[in-house]
């Protein structure tokens, strides 16, 4: 009889279990991403002339880092990580397949590289995108210390020079 007990007592705390786990009891819901940025139209014009200004300050740093030869870009537009750390050659680190900055990395995924990149860029089964055969990774986390200390040391020298 006792042991009838724990067969049943058993059973029932199985079927509990298989019960919650399928109904989600006590689980959160789902969340999902809520967008909740203001459409452009209701942006001030005050930020916006600020917009215009940081536009074409990295514009101006975007120029004087190519120039140096510290930046080169896989991306349409301006990668604005690769700026605030000095300087980034994403088409290298591509080539080398050694990760690349997370700007890159969103980048290709929304489908905004340059054309000189997107034409060896497709995705493996796995959803994964892929430079020439290679999965495109971010940086590891070494790398990210390293480009974070130069966007440091870059602010620090800058505010050397009285910027």
């Amino acid at each position: 009889m006792l042991r009838n007990c724990k067969m049943l007592a058993g059973a029932m705390v199985f079927g509990f279990g298989y019960l919650c786990g399928t109904w989600n009891a006590g689980m959160p819901q789902n969340l999902s991403a809520v967008q909740q940025q203001k459409p452009v139209e209701e942006i001030s014009s005050d930020t916006l002339t600020a917009y215009q200004k940081f536009r074409k300050g990295s514009n101006d740093l975007s120029d004087s880092l190519a120039g140096e030869s510290l930046q080169v870009s896989a991306v349409e537009g301006l990668n604005f990580f690769a700026l605030s750390v000095g300087g980034i050659d994403a088409v290298r680190d591509l080539e080398e397949g050694r990760g690349v900055d997370p700007e890159t990395l969103a980048a290709i995924y929304a489908d905004r590289a340059s054309p000189e990149i997107s034409q060896h860029v497709d995705t493996d089964p796995q959803g994964r995108r892929r430079y020439k055969g290679t999965v495109i990774r971010m940086y590891s986390k070494e790398r990210l210390k390293e480009v974070f200390q130069r966007r440091d040391q870059m602010e620090i020298r800058g505010a050397r020079l009285g910027g």
